[in-house]
């Protein structure tokens, strides 16, 4: 099974929603969507994307050099971001 559905599991384990509502962008797809967004960005793969995940994560939040490429997303990319690093530290 690949990292992105193995995330994927993380998430629907947490409790999350598969979709999201109009009113709610936190959902499962969401999120994997938007580490499969910012490696495309990135021009990285995955397992290089889990290489830099601090300093891709510094670039998109808040005061991050790349911040205004996210900050309509409401948080999703960001936040996406951050539970894939969740993710990765537990090594699920």
């Amino acid at each position: 099974m690949d990292l992105l559905n193995r995330y994927y599991l993380y998430l629907l384990a947490l409790g999350y929603e598969v979709h999201s509502t109009k009113s709610n962008n936190n959902s499962i797809s969401a999120y994997v969507e938007a580490v499969k967004t910012v490696a495309d960005w990135e021009g990285l793969s995955i397992d290089d994307l889990v290489e830099q995940i601090d300093s891709i994560i510094s670039l998109y939040k808040e005061g991050g050099t790349k911040h205004s490429l996210v900050s309509k997303s409401k948080g999703r990319i960001e936040n996406g971001l951050i539970h894939f690093k969740e993710f990765l530290e537990k090594k699920i």
